[in-house]
């Protein structure tokens, strides 16, 4: 078996982003036995490159790490900025991405984004693979796929920390709703479908029209489900912003 030793990963990060000057960040890594590393931070022309320092026994080993590591960091990071950010190793990206407009990303708000990305790995797990979906979700290509990824950022946090009084269906709609009662309150606080909960039921019967195959595939049902995504989006965006806030104790180990 090879011996551990370190590797420098260099991830390309394609989207409208960018960074003013190259910046060395030291960021903990790890969770069993954390240490701290070294994350070189640089433009690029559509986005930025970020090469990290890891631990392994192989290549593999050490792209796995790495993509792992940084993945987090770009989970948090895509919530705070709301903007499709594409993580790739081989540098390549999935679609043409406008260049002229990039959002200037300051070395306070990457050295936050490690640490949290890192934290809420270790201690909140559920909102943190919540975190993943809704990235997921900016980044895809397909309506169906971005609109499976934006419910189950919503889903993920519902099936977890709803607290369902006895006698009411335990349901995926229940769920969420109960959570979007714990942060804000009625339904007529509610941020984004203000006095309008019948529209979870109407996203909760597109999501098993996709997921069971009651829904035929075929261009209008595709641009309906396209139609329904910048609601959807702004309500995952709002809901996790408020979540994370509000909702920031360590998440309770089963």
């Amino acid at each position: 078996m090879p011996i551990e030793g370190e590797w420098v990963v260099s991830l390309t990060l394609s989207g409208p982003i960018t960074v003013r000057s190259l910046l060395n960040l030291k960021v903990e890594k790890g969770s069993r036995s954390p240490f701290w590393t070294t994350a070189k931070i640089q433009e690029t022309a559509r986005g930025v490159m970020i090469s990290v320092v890891v631990r392994a026994r192989d290549q593999e080993e050490a792209n796995d790490s790495a993509v792992y590591f940084v993945g987090q960091t770009l989970d948090t990071l895509s919530l705070k900025l709301d903007l499709p950010i594409y993580l790739s190793l081989s540098g390549t990206q999935f679609k043409t991405i406008e260049t002229h407009t990039k959002r200037v990303v300051e070395e306070l708000e990457w050295s936050e984004a490690f640490k949290l990305g890192r934290e809420y790995g270790i201690d909140r797990p559920i909102f943190s693979r919540a975190l993943g979906w809704y990235r997921k979700g900016l980044t895809g290509e397909d309506p169906i796929d971005r609109f499976m990824a934006f419910w189950s950022s919503l889903e993920g946090v519902g099936s977890k920390f709803a607290i369902i009084p006895p006698g009411i269906q335990s349901g995926a709609i229940n769920q969420i709703c109960n959570c979007f009662d714990q942060i804000w309150g009625e339904s007529t606080h509610w941020r984004v479908i203000t006095n309008d909960a019948e529209c979870i039921n109407r996203f909760h019967a597109i999501r098993n029209g996709i997921a069971h195959g009651f829904m035929t595939v075929e261009v209008n049902s595709i641009r309906e489900v396209a139609s329904q995504l910048p609601k959807l989006r702004k309500l995952a965006q709002a809901f996790l912003s408020d979540w994370e806030k509000q909702k920031n104790e360590p998440e309770p180990k089963d």
